[in-house]
């Protein structure tokens, strides 16, 4: 006996959205991420710290600025696609779904 999800990715799809949403405008300062000072020069690295350094702005070059925005943008877009291919789903109204 398999169940109809009825409404149910519909209103999850929504939610996911909602919560991109409110991600994207909210940025708490925990998760902003310093700016990268510059290209890092190897000959100006003689201790620790400048090594620690170096590593840090070497990964903030790699990440966004704030974790909440690209997270924010990620659930809009996959609650965006669930609301899509559900709503696509019922109109096609076929049981060959392969996905």
């Amino acid at each position: 006996m398999i169940r109809e999800p009825g409404y149910s990715p519909i209103l999850v799809g929504l939610a996911m959205v909602g919560i991109g949403l409110v991600a994207c405008r909210i940025e708490p300062a925990a998760l902003r991420l310093p700016e990268p000072a510059g290209r890092p020069r190897l000959r100006d690295i003689r201790d620790g710290r400048d090594v620690a350094r170096a590593a840090r702005d070497g990964i903030a070059t790699l990440i966004p600025r704030n974790l909440t925005r690209s997270l924010g943008r990620t659930l809009m877009l996959m609650g965006g696609a669930l609301i899509a291919v559900r709503a696509l789903d019922e109109l096609v109204d076929d049981d060959s779904a392969s996905y």
